[in-house]
């Protein structure tokens, strides 16, 4: 029962973060002025980031003996 009530309260504490910090990134991320930045770091920012963030979201869901 301690293991269940441990996750219940660290997935509710997670969403309350995440609830604070994404519309904040978001905002942040839509106001962002890509002029003077180079190409490389352009195409990282717009392109990589999700990739590995889809990457990662995808592995946490894996079963850990998988590796």
């Amino acid at each position: 029962m301690s293991r269940l009530l441990n996750g219940v309260i660290g997935a509710g504490v997670g969403l309350l973060v995440a609830a604070i910090i994404l519309p904040i990134a978001l905002t942040t991320m839509a106001d962002a002025n890509m002029t003077g930045v180079d190409a490389t770091v352009s195409i990282v920012v717009t392109i990589l980031m999700p990739i590995l963030c889809a990457v990662g979201v995808a592995l946490r869901f894996l079963p850990e003996d998988t590796f």
